[in-house]
């Protein structure tokens, strides 16, 4: 038996992280007999949280509240308590919400990155005190340093958990990531300029550059079209080229269909992420076909080959940059559709929920024999 533990609901899959939890588990369920043990998620501290906010609010610098002693105390405690005792295994998902615990059996953990990396990458660290982000990032290098095996979605964070945690680069492991939808069995691209931005957060995944550069796009290509997905825009966009999805949740059959259908016939996702890892949307569009326009950071290229796969920008904010890129998928017709075909083999090849799974099950079988 293995004890999966996961503070996100069993079957969810609305998110990548999500996603990730209820791909492990099942993976996971193929090899043994699994004890789920989730979803942990105590609430957060509400007194820490206002202290935290106030101090911030007023130039000064916070705790990280949602990863205060306490609650992390919580989360070992109930993790404590449900665990089966006759498993010879446990499987964390994610990283941070365990530190705590001291589980009595060999454990396995996997995450896009680590604590040191997700401050960097989705806060401001200079809001927080660097004694208490001291004190989780410790706390965190402890617990990955026990672990038999520490999984990561990307080269990239597993590098950067060697540079900033000292971990030994014998634990971990490289697992990829994979898309949230049906592989389809062709390309069903029939020949429009629509482009795609699709985001649960449309500030930190570059929608205002996305729209300026739209509309640089527009003076050349006037029959361009953009599509937004996810998180409405930041302020009302007043072009009937533009058209706002609204969000489109995996879980139910005809928005799956509807988001699917824009991946099928879109020219390009434009991707000019500030706050990423690897992106499950690139690999969800390269299942069609559809090449991406992103930025030269995170683990990013290592899902785009810059002018095979993909089209990197090396600045998110470089509007007239993103605007050459999505005017080069339009213009460069041979090349395109060269891209068209490396993205797709990219995204079957090495970012299928199957090569994902079968990484999972050769690491944890590895270890219980």
């Amino acid at each position: 038996m293995i004890n999966f533990i996961s503070n996100t609901p069993r079957a969810l899959r609305s998110g990548g992280f999500s996603a990730t939890s209820a791909a492990i588990y099942e993976a996971l369920c193929k090899l043994d007999n699994i004890h789920y043990v989730g979803p942990i998620n105590p609430p957060v501290i509400f007194h820490q949280k206002v202290a935290s906010k106030l101090l911030r609010t007023l130039g000064s610098q916070g705790n990280f509240f949602a990863f205060s002693r306490e609650r992390l105390q919580a989360f070992a405690k109930e993790v404590c308590l449900r665990c089966s005792t006759d498993a010879r295994l446990d499987f964390f998902h994610g990283f941070t919400p365990w530190i705590l615990t001291n589980p009595t059996r060999p454990y396995v953990t996997w995450s896009d990155c680590t604590f040191h990396d997700y401050v960097n990458i989705y806060h401001r660290r200079e809001l927080f005190r660097p004694a208490d982000l001291e004190r989780i990032e410790r706390a965190e290098a402890r617990w990955l340093r026990r672990a038999q095996c520490v999984a990561f979605s990307s080269r990239w964070a597993a590098k950067r958990s060697v540079e900033h945690y000292g971990l030994d680069e014998s634990s971990i492991r490289f697992v990829g990531i994979f898309g949230e939808v049906e592989l389809p069995e062709d390309d069903e691209y029939r020949g429009g300029k629509q482009f795609a931005f699709i985001s649960t957060d449309f500030k930190a995944k570059g929608g205002p550059t996305v729209i300026e550069a739209f509309r640089k796009v527009r003076k050349r290509h006037p029959d361009a079209s953009l599509i937004i997905v996810g998180a409405p825009p930041c302020d009302c966009v007043a072009d009937p080229n533009v058209v706002y999805a609204g969000y489109l949740r995996k879980e139910l059959v005809e928005e799956h269909k509807r988001f699917c259908n824009i991946l099928a016939q879109t020219r390009a996702l434009v991707h000019p992420t500030r706050s990423d890892t690897t992106a499950m949307v690139i690999i969800e569009a390269g299942y069609f076909g559809c090449p991406a326009i992103s930025v030269r950071k995170f683990a990013i290229p290592e899902r785009i080959e810059h002018e095979v796969t993909g089209l990197l920008v090396d600045d998110a904010f470089d509007v007239i940059g993103l605007a050459n890129a999505m005017n080069w998928v339009i213009e460069q017709e041979s090349e395109y559709i060269r891209m068209r075909q490396h993205a797709r083999a990219k995204a079957h090849n090495d970012g299928s929920k199957y090569a994902f799974e079968s990484k999972i099950q050769a690491l944890v079988a590895q270890l219980i024999g």
